[in-house]
């Protein structure tokens, strides 16, 4: 086996980081030991929330969830377990919490502060969840359906549907009078998941974050929160985000893009809002586009100014327009406007052969020449990195990683730690982030350009090498976006920092600071350090039938240019003797 080190896969005017002096108390998870855990975290956030984002709530919100605490602990605690499981609909059989004592007399509390219905109204879609195979063949027998006694749940739908049509939603007893099944209804779901969003800044995190965090099977920085740590600053943001969040979810359920289209946010104000609608947009028309709905997703790509709708844009108007010099015009004038190089390499090409179809003077692109070297090895178990790496470590004195995207991401992560963890406002929200909330955002260097130049700066004066060991040791294991720790240990950081040169270091951190969202995949896939001749290399593989896709001929291009030794292995597999 080779020898390995690894193997795996609003700030001032000056754009300077403006910290609140302001702090906030810290927030913890509760103990595990403490059979009401859960209370207590979710008590913590919605005192959280009373407390630092009141003004996002109606008055009527506020009374809630103040009635809610004002409820008895068990009541809280069925309220957390509900609002904790997925929907909001429960059979009374499925509430079985040892640390919850006289679970029917809370819910009776909880019915007449009108946190729980205890005779909601069902549908046809929620009957068929709720409800086992026997109780949907008694109850439509009941109703007059005759079906034999094997029957599958699943044929039983489409008669339920029919049923429903005919009387539509209502409570249970409404539609099967003699059944035994106690169903219970969360109410405000909707202002608890508002309340979930306010704290977390988003709807992919849950509650099982303070857990995660109790157990040690994820720990996180700690940041100064301030008064001003907040992802929204009012009422209308928060709308706006749930607008976005469910058109995403009704685009996940398949629902037509047209009808989506119809609810979809115009413009917005907030510029991190604006961003994630159009990528939202961006998905919408990509959906139009796989339906065959040509026309729609031209309309859509037309209005989404993000690089890669502009692309698809061209791309549709290419085989779907006549008017090619006119196209010509309006794509050379878009061209201006883009800086990131790998839209720019989609439009050019699109934009070649537009010249082409008109008959106008065209320019071949020209390729970079990449070093590429052949080997032909003999197939075994290990993926064609892996054989390749092993490859090239049978010479004397030669080590390496299987790191492709990580270990830059992650030397550059140790590198700008100060700067990743900054308590900026509109950064960090809470105390279960990996990384600062904007960090894939178009403005994120920008708001931190003085602090990203001093981190740049210590490159030059040769700190840099302790700065990152001294990071490395404090903050390993530590939750952070850009690093994956098992990908990055110590032997391979310690290799790195002294074979590879700091203007190389430079030129890899400046590039990905360019677009952090998308240059953070295509690296080499291998580093290779020669011990005795004090050297390293990157080595793009590729396999049988692989070829390099525009992203990786991109970071290429860009490290030869600037000198770093990168080249390409070309694998070709022998028979085994």
């Amino acid at each position: 086996m080779a020898s390995q080190l690894m193997c795996a896969p609003d700030s001032d005017k000056e754009n300077s980081i403006a910290i609140i002096s302001t702090a906030v108390p810290a927030l913890q998870s509760a103990s595990l030991s403490n059979p009401l855990y859960y209370l207590e975290n979710f008590q913590t956030v919605i005192r959280w929330v009373l407390a630092h984002h009141a003004d996002l709530l109606l008055q009527d919100e506020q009374a809630l969830l103040v009635q809610l605490l004002n409820q008895s602990e068990a009541g809280q605690a069925i309220v957390a377990r509900l609002v904790m499981r997925k929907g909001e609909l429960f059979r009374r059989d499925t509430l079985a919490y040892d640390e919850i004592p006289s679970i029917d007399d809370a819910l009776h509390e909880l019915a007449q502060s009108d946190w729980v219905d205890l005779e909601p109204n069902l549908d046809a879609h929620d009957l068929y969840r709720l409800c086992r195979r026997a109780e949907l063949h008694t109850l439509l027998s009941d109703a007059g359906y005759g079906f034999a006694k094997n029957i599958r749940k699943s044929e039983l739908f489409d008669p339920l549907l029919e049923l429903g049509e005919e009387q539509g939603s209502r409570i249970l007893r409404d539609w099967w009078p003699d059944n035994s099944i106690h169903i219970v209804g969360l109410r405000n779901g909707a202002l608890l998941e508002r309340v979930r969003l306010m704290f977390f800044g988003n709807l992919y995190q849950d509650w099982s974050e303070f857990v995660l965090a109790e157990l040690g099977h994820q720990r996180y920085e700690s940041v100064e929160f301030s008064l001003q740590s907040r992802a929204f600053k009012s009422r209308r943001e928060l709308d706006d985000y749930i607008a976005i969040h469910q058109c995403q979810v009704r685009l996940f359920e398949e629902e037509p893009v047209a009808d989506i289209l119809r609810d979809c946010p115009s413009q917005l104000g907030n510029p991190w809002l604006e961003h994630r609608r159009q990528r939202m947009m961006f998905q919408l028309a990509q959906q139009a586009e796989r339906m065959a709905d040509v026309d729609l997703a031209i309309h859509i790509y037309s209005n989404n100014p993000l690089d890669e709708a502009q692309v698809r844009l061209y791309r549709l108007q290419e085989k779907n327009r006549s008017d090619i010099e006119l196209m010509l015009v309006q794509l050379e004038n878009t061209l201006l406007n883009i800086r990131r190089p790998e839209p720019r390499l989609h439009l050019s090409r699109i934009a070649h052969r537009l010249r082409r179809k008109a008959k106008l003077a065209t320019t071949a692109p020209v390729k970079s020449i990449i070093p590429t070297h052949h080997f032909q090895l003999v197939k075994g178990e290990d993926r064609v990195e892996l054989a390749a790496l092993n490859e090239l470590a049978k010479e004397e004195g030669v080590v390496g990683a299987y790191c492709e995207n990580t270990l830059f991401t992650g030397l550059f992560a140790l590198l700008m730690w100060p700067v990743l963890y900054a308590p900026l406002p509109g950064a960090f929200f809470h105390p279960f982030q990996a990384g600062p909330a904007d960090l894939f955002r178009p403005d994120f260097a920008v708001l931190r350009q003085r602090e990203i130049d001093a981190r740049l700066g210590l490159l030059k004066t040769g700190e840099y090498r302790s700065a990152m060991l001294a990071c490395w040791d404090a903050k390993q294991g530590i939750a952070c976006t850009l690093i994956h720790w098992p990908s990055l240990p110590k032997s391979l950081l310690e290799h790195a920092l002294a074979y590879i040169p700091a203007e190389h270091l430079e030129l890899v951190f400046r590039h990905l600071l360019s677009d952090l969202r998308n240059h953070r995949r295509g690296m080499p896939d291998l580093i290779v350090f020669n011990l005795n001749q004090h050297t390293y290399r990157l080595v793009e593989v590729k396999g049988p039938g692989d070829r390099l896709q525009d992203h990786q001929r991109l970071w290429i291009e860009t490290m030869l240019a600037a000198g770093l030794p990168v080249s390409v292995a070309e694998i070709r597999w022998e028979d085994a003797p």
